[in-house]
């Protein structure tokens, strides 16, 4: 079988008669193409899915070529490499005359169902071609002028196929190259946005990094530095950048940490080692300053983030926020009933802060008689009031230096200390009772409550100045009865428990009634619950009925809780979480897609179905 090919054109291209005599040992025959079958919806979703990332970096470029060839009576069609067409765009009047021929979306172009074709014979040739006219195997397709070509990831993958179709009598020597130019285009824009990724997980893990990171350049000049480095320097990144190293910290010789030698300095009383860690000789070299502090005497934090028993998806994301606000040197209020953890999240916050070395002093402000509050938060001087200590005494604020002052239940505090709280917050400094000489301090507040402040306020037993002061970020912890994961904190409290061997079982209905028990007292009251039934059971079960006679009340939670009013529809709530998702991870697709339990593809399509741009 000859090809009837216009010999003015030139002499039929080897990759057509290839794919001719592929077309004939497949048993093909020139007059009977499918046009009917095609993809599904659903399986055309998939590919939607499946090539998401190809078609969003794509689709742009696409509708911006076909507004230069507009008006040409052309097509410009995307493919999978499994020859299905995922994406067209062109001129209506010449796609109508395409569908004769299932030239459109969902339809398959491999060689195996249309015969020679420029999608089809690409993917085998691996390479561009052009078929013209009666160089198509089946004769629907003659009235057409084809080019495509192959787009390859980086790594030689074929990520899809490129072609432009046309009328056989619009052909131009110029289509190919003009493919070939749309495809390197969709291809760099895929190269640049895994760069950009690349660039910005890196620039992620820097900044996100505990320890302090300066970069120099090879002239000692300062050209980025890390969150922690901003903090433990007293610089911020756009005052330090560009600056030599020895102008911001005092004592540094630059030519010596290029070299790769280390050195130490003193800021504000505290000493800081530097070591260079990596050199590339030509531009930059990397510097991470460690902060060595002497280990003060005080309370140090006993409890971390990983101490946090839980699989409730509400207190991940609240410790997923209080681990960033850790990293925040501002004051925080920590809100939630009596047991929910309040003290637990306070130390974990210490302990994950620059300030994880220092001192971590708590104070129950309910707990400590009015006449006695401030003495205790402020200190005092010797003879300062009867039964004083000949000494005098230091107060939590000084004894909680350049570390963190956890003051549990603040709503308790009388109105006369917090009129003196709130001075000593303003002015950073603390006059010890029956002094004269202010003490300035250095101190990161942490303050928890189970009442409402607002109304606390309202009812005038709260001053609302000293709720903003120490309102810098509010963490709102859920009651145990709103967890999903209570079984979980049983199982836990059980195999702590301190006298048996073997941790206690729990009975089916025993489980069922934790599950559904109000819990008025929070973990504290199910952890003293727990305890007292392990030890009544012996070596038994603990069953319901146990439970139920050691708990002060038997009320179940109500079913009818009260739930927020959804302000908008299902599709902008998920627009709108994608968009929160994407800033909060700072633009990364793939922890971005972590996060929201989908796949990176499915998350390009939704960003393309949204016009949500990063």
């Amino acid at each position: 079988m000859s090809v009837n090919f216009d010999a003015s054109k030139g002499t039929i291209p080897a990759y057509i008669q290839e794919s001719w005599k592929r077309c004939h040992s497949k048993g093909l025959e020139l007059t009977t193409m499918d046009k009917k079958s095609s993809l599904g919806e659903y399986e055309l979703a998939e590919y939607y899915d499946q090539y998401a990332e190809l078609l969003y970096y794509s689709s742009p470029i696409l509708k911006d070529v076909y507004d230069s060839i507009h008006g040409t009576d052309s097509i410009l069609l995307l493919a999978a490499p499994e020859g299905y067409i995922i994406d067209a765009v062109g001129d209506p009047s010449f796609i109508r005359k395409a569908e004769n021929v299932a030239l459109r979306k969902g339809a398959n172009w491999l060689e195996e169902s249309k015969g020679t074709n420029a999608i089809g014979t690409a993917i085998v040739e691996k390479k561009p071609v052009l078929v013209h006219g009666s160089q198509h195997f089946y004769q629907d397709n003659h009235f057409l002028t084809c080019a495509a070509t192959p787009i390859f990831h980086p790594d030689g993958r074929l990520l899809g196929v490129l072609n432009l179709s046309s009328h056989q009598q619009n052909y131009h020597p110029f289509s190919l190259s003009l493919v070939q130019r749309v495809a390197h285009s969709i291809k760099q824009s895929l190269l640049l946005a895994d760069t950009q990724k690349q660039t910005k997980d890196l620039y992620f893990i820097y900044d996100q990094h505990p320890n302090s990171l300066i970069t120099l350049n090879k002239e000692g000049n300062i050209t980025s530095l890390n969150f922690a480095a901003s903090r433990t320097i007293g610089c911020s990144e756009q005052n330090a950048v560009g600056q030599p190293i020895g102008s911001i910290i005092s004592g540094l010789d630059s030519s010596a940490l290029l070299k790769g030698q280390d050195q130490n300095f003193s800021l504000n009383n505290q000493l800081f080692t530097v070591h260079t860690v990596a050199s590339d000789n030509q531009d930059h070299s990397r510097v991470i300053l460690r902060v060595e502090k002497q280990q003060q005497k005080g309370l140090i934090s006993r409890y971390q983030f990983t101490d946090i028993i839980n699989n409730d998806s509400h207190l991940n994301e609240t410790i997923s926020i209080a681990k960033r606000a850790a990293d925040l040197d501002i004051s925080l209020l920590i809100t939630g009933e009596s047991g929910t953890g309040k003290e637990l999240f306070a130390q974990s916050i210490h302990g994950a802060s620059l300030r994880s070395d220092k001192p971590f002093i708590a104070i129950n402000c309910s707990a400590i008689p009015e006449s006695l509050l401030e003495s205790e938060l402020f200190g005092y001087e010797k003879g300062a009031f009867t039964g004083a200590k000949s000494g005098g005494q230091t107060g939590k604020f000084e004894a909680a230096n350049g570390g963190t002052l956890f003051l549990d239940e603040i709503g308790d505090m009388p109105l006369t200390a917090q009129a003196t709280l709130l001075r000593v917050l303003q002015e950073r400094c603390v006059t010890r009772i029956g002094g004269i000489t202010p003490r300035p301090i250095d101190v990161r507040i942490i303050a928890a409550t189970n009442k409402d402040l607002q109304k606390e306020i309202e009812a005038g037993q709260f001053r609302a100045d000293l709720f903003f002061r120490l309102n810098g970020f509010t963490l709102k912890l859920p009651a145990l009865r709103n967890r999903t994961d209570m079984l979980l904190l049983a199982e836990h409290i059980l195999s702590q428990l301190p006298f048996k061997k073997e941790k206690a079982e729990l009975t089916e209905d025993a489980k069922t009634f934790i599950v559904e028990y109000d819990w008025p007292g929070n973990f504290r009251e199910m952890q003293n619950i727990l305890q007292q039934a392990a030890f009544l059971a012996d070596h038994n079960p603990i069953t319901k009925a146990l439970l139920v006679s050691l708990c002060p009340t038997s009320t179940k939670r109500k079913n009818e809780e009260t739930t927020e009013q959804k302000p908008t529809s299902l599709l902008e709530q998920e627009i709108h979480l994608i968009k929160q998702t994407l800033e909060r991870t700072n633009g990364n697709i793939s922890y971005a897609a972590k996060q929201l339990n989908i796949g990176r593809n499915t998350l390009y399509r939704k960003m393309k179905m949204y016009n949500i741009t990063l």
